[in-house]
């Protein structure tokens, strides 16, 4: 694998935004048979308490219609999402962060990547009522353009870009190249992070390929591979999918 190109990513998939991290368009990654990922279509994102006027307008402009919210009751409570005008509907689909935050306790004993490991396997099996309902708000096209976030974006919006890719066709590195470009682009607020709360490790608020490894192989090992878990455990229609997230690659 050629890790060089974690660290340079396609121009144009990070939006520059002053008050929101780690915002990024899915569109423009090889499908197979001739497509790619339309842009413009789907986002993945952090939070986005702190969006500033300008940033609003550059999401409206993008005519964001739909969001999805994967962050627990206590993080929305704590840090608001200030949406774009063009929104039309937000889903709460709360996958409780925390699990997280009871993991990473000071008095833990483990390190911090067997305990993002574990919570990784946990869940692709305890957030399949989430990600389904997901699955089901993709399904229909006038929910786009659609933005799906968490708080950091990187773990429960890390997994559903994932299965949105797998759906879509898109081979395993590619998968893999989308979800490490968290650790490039949350590089300066993991330093923040870490100078706000020193007890948490870095291995806690970045991403490693191990933490992927472990949802993978339990999917294969509880479900039968990623394609049987995206179609008959999520509900993944992946004609229809191809359909409209896909177009002819130039």
């Amino acid at each position: 694998m050629n890790m060089e190109r974690y660290n340079k990513p396609e121009p144009g998939r990070l939006l520059p935004l002053e008050g929101a991290h780690n915002l990024r368009d899915l569109g423009g990654y090889p499908a197979g048979a001739g497509r790619r990922l339309r842009w413009g279509k789907l986002y993945r994102a952090g939070d986005l308490h702190r969006l500033s006027p300008g940033d609003r307008a550059f999401l409206e402009a993008r005519n964001i219609k739909t969001i999805v919210d994967f962050r627990g009751d206590r993080e929305r409570k704590a840090a608001p999402d200030v949406p774009p005008a063009t929104l039309v509907q937000t889903f709460e689909l709360p996958i409780d962060a925390a699990s997280i935050l009871d993991l990473c306790a000071p008095e833990t004993k483990a390190g911090g990547e067997a305990l993002m490991q574990e919570l990784y396997g946990r869940m692709v099996v305890t957030a399949r009522p989430q990600y389904r309902h997901f699955f089901r708000i993709l399904g229909d096209p006038a929910h786009t353009p659609l933005l799906f976030h968490c708080s950091a974006g990187k773990d429960r919006t890390g997994l559903a870009a994932a299965f949105i890719l797998a759906a879509l066709g898109v081979d395993r590195e590619r998968i893999y190249e989308d979800y490490l470009l968290s650790a490039v682009y949350l590089k300066e607020a993991i330093r923040q992070w870490l100078r706000a709360a020193p007890h948490l490790e870095e291995a806690v608020l970045s991403v490693r390929r191990g933490y992927l490894d472990a949802a993978f192989a339990r999917i294969d090992a509880a479900f039968g591979g990623i394609n049987r878990y995206v179609q008959e455990e999520l509900g993944a229609d992946a004609g229809m999918m191809r359909e409209w997230y896909t177009e002819t690659a130039p």
